[in-house]
């Protein structure tokens, strides 16, 4: 049974998420305390968490990037903020995905379905040898990308994306391919997921000193290619 961590301030909304995800066999954990949540964590070792951006103390941008420092976990965040720099701002601390409030339970339980499937399931990545291109190596078995002797850990959603640009390389990889290989339904994804999510991962390459960069071929996609070619 997948565990699902509720990091959510309003009792009225976790009470109604946890009823419904109870009905789809869910086990479900509510925030107990707001300055530990990283403890809660540690202790229930979810396969998903729900995040809610205003909470006591800290905002949910903050813990998403506590957990990402320990997890590639996936974190969904549930907001009634509706702009489309906080679907960023959310995306960039580390969530896979943004979903604004007041929210369809049915798109919420199959984006939820969705990436635990892709993270555990029947669609989770089996390849675990590393791809090494130039002087970086994507290792899916720590989920990281290495470079110089430095290292970035990656989320579930720049590991998948990661590996079909490293598998591809030098050919462009179609925006549509993209995002049926990441997304089970494109219905249910946000306009701007899948290029702040490229934008991420562009950083994190950058940040390790990598050769290798992302380009943009518009009308058609990305191309993972070696700096200055």
């Amino acid at each position: 049974m997948y565990k699902i961590y509720i990091i959510e301030d309003d009792a009225n909304i976790a009470s109604l998420i946890v009823e419904h995800l109870t009905k789809y066999q869910y086990e479900c954990h509510t925030v107990q305390q707001f300055t530990h949540i990283i403890e809660e964590f540690n202790t229930i070792q979810p396969h998903l968490v729900i995040m809610d951006i205003n909470l006591p103390t800290y905002d949910g941008y903050f813990w998403s990037r506590k957990i990402r420092q320990l997890s590639t976990c996936p974190i969904i965040i549930v907001s009634a903020r509706v702009n489309d720099i906080d679907q960023v701002y959310g995306i960039e601390n580390g969530a896979d995905d943004f979903i604004t409030k007041p929210f369809s339970l049915d798109v919420f339980i199959a984006k939820i379905n969705g990436l635990l499937r892709r993270t555990y399931g029947e669609y989770a990545l089996t390849e675990s040898s590393s791809i090494t291109i130039a002087n970086t190596t994507l290792n899916p078995d720590t989920v990281r990308l290495q470079a110089e002797g430095n290292e970035s850990l990656l989320t579930l959603k720049e590991m998948q994306l990661s590996k079909l640009l490293f598998e591809a390389f030098p050919n462009v990889v179609p925006r549509q391919k993209l995002l049926s290989a990441i997304w089970d339904d494109e219905t249910f994804v946000e306009e701007n997921t899948l290029s702040v999510n490229i934008g991420r991962l562009r950083r994190k390459m950058e940040a390790i000193h990598s050769k290798l960069e992302i380009k943009t071929i518009r009308g058609l996609g990305y191309q993972l290619v070696e700096a200055g070619r």
